[in-house]
């Protein structure tokens, strides 16, 4: 089952708008996409490690490691 993608628009500040572009640039990553989902899987990652719980994320690692 294919997984459902939506868009979001984030206001970044230039210094990280250069570490998307350089992540790119390097080749470790397509797009700027896979780089902010990357980054949101290390944040979810913290967070559950800091607050654990019994409910699952909706960034749930099955969809997650898809991107």
């Amino acid at each position: 089952m294919p997984i459902q993608r939506t868009s979001l628009n984030v206001s970044l500040t230039p210094a990280l708008e250069q570490f998307i572009a350089d992540r790119v640039s390097s080749g470790r990553y397509q797009t700027a996409s896979e780089v902010v989902r990357a980054g949101l899987r290390l944040l979810e990652q913290a967070e559950a490690a800091h607050a654990p719980t019994t409910a699952e994320s909706p960034l749930s690692r099955s969809a997650m490691e898809h991107a």
